[in-house]
């Protein structure tokens, strides 16, 4: 993978259901991108409605080595 890009990005899920794999993320190295929250595949307005189901993500990224 570093052979085509020294990032690598991933998207998970905001409601308690994805709390394992959100702390496991972190304790991995991968910090929140900036781009704020995604709702149904794209980036969602600030106090724009949503349901937090499984549409509602954060994306992470980290740099390799």
């Amino acid at each position: 993978m570093a052979e085509t890009s020294d990032t690598v990005c991933l998207g998970v899920g905001l409601h308690s259901g994805y709390g394992a794999a959100q702390r496991m993320y972190v304790l991995r190295g991968y910090v929140p991108d900036g781009s704020g929250v995604w709702y149904e595949g794209r980036v969602w307005d600030q106090y724009a409605p949503c349901v937090n189901d499984d549409e509602l993500n954060l994306f992470l990224s980290k740099k390799l080595f």
